[in-house]
């Protein structure tokens, strides 16, 4: 009973002490993590500085210095490259040398282009072909158009716009028909109309023109008669060929040398030839030459100054 009345009672006070009792285990916060320590530098780094800090001793006086290590570059192949393949090495023979040491020629400059063919530089305009086929149209012509004429003998040779000229004038038949150019074929239907009807009119019985025999029409060659090699104008569709008149009673004037025969057969041929001065740029004919004693030869050949040959 003395013990538990003992224990129930207050212990005595005794000092205390002022330090601050320790905190529980779990109440401490935990220390903060250490910062890590920043990378090392690269060893080369350290060794540059070094040497920036440390430079290299001067030589002694009188030692030679010693050449630089070689400088690797792109013409130093180096160690690792791959060794070129004997198979695809130039080749050491002397003509191959020859060859590599040669320089190579010049470009030849190229060829100047060949200048549009002759026919070409003839060819009408719309409107100026247009108008040539209407002047035929109101004087009555017959005459179909025809596709370019071109020649592989001679690229000059040729018509671009041709027409196939039957009947120049109303009840004038060209036997066979002719291929020319329009702007011929209407010089031909004037001529007829002002001058050979006319002068027709005048020989005995007053026959009525109905026919022209033709020499030559179109013909890819050069001119004939002299020593030129000149392209002719048969060549370019500018000319046509008369042999002969033909006549509604049957009667025929053929054209053929007349020396002062007197008659008007011998007026008519002179009439008709004259006056075709007044149309075409070429008129040549008997006593012109050798070549021209059977027939009239006309053309329409472009001249210098409007020059007109007439023979």
């Amino acid at each position: 009973m003395a013990l538990l009345i003992a224990a129930l009672l207050p212990a005595p006070v005794f000092a205390q002490d002022d330090r601050p009792l320790p905190r529980p285990e779990e109440a401490r916060p935990e220390p903060a993590p250490k910062p890590a320590p920043p990378p090392a530098p690269p060893a080369d780094r350290d060794e540059k500085a070094k040497e920036q800090a440390d430079p290299p001793p001067a030589p002694p006086p009188g030692a030679k210095e010693s050449p630089p290590p070689p400088v690797a570059s792109e013409a130093t192949p180096s160690q690792d490259a791959p060794k070129a393949d004997p198979a695809q090495s130039t080749p050491s023979d002397p003509a191959s040398k020859d060859a590599a040491d040669t320089p190579a020629p010049a470009e030849a400059a190229p060829a100047k282009p060949a200048g549009p063919p002759l026919h070409a530089s003839l060819r009408e305009d719309d409107f100026t072909y247009s108008a040539c086929l209407l002047d035929l149209t109101l004087m009555g012509a017959t005459y179909e158009e025809r596709p370019a004429v071109t020649d592989n003998a001679d690229l000059d040779c040729g018509i671009d716009r041709p027409i196939q000229l039957t009947s120049p004038l109303p009840g004038v038949e060209i036997d066979g028909g002719a291929l020319m150019r329009c702007d011929t074929a209407r010089h031909l239907a004037r001529w007829l109309r002002d001058f050979v009807r006319p002068s027709a009119a005048l020989l005995p019985g007053q026959p009525r023109l109905v026919g022209l025999v033709p020499g030559s029409t179109y013909q890819c060659r050069a001119t004939v008669g002299n020593a030129s090699e000149k392209l002719s104008e048969h060549a370019l569709g500018n000319a046509f060929d008369i042999a002969a008149f033909r006549f509604a009673d049957g009667s025929t004037v053929e054209i053929a040398p007349r020396q002062d025969d007197g008659d008007l057969t011998e007026a008519f041929q002179h009439a008709v030839r004259g006056t075709a001065c007044l149309h075409f740029s070429t008129v040549l004919g008997p006593g012109a030459n050798a070549a021209h004693d059977n027939h009239l030869h006309l053309d329409i050949k472009a001249r210098k100054g409007g020059f007109r040959l007439c023979q």
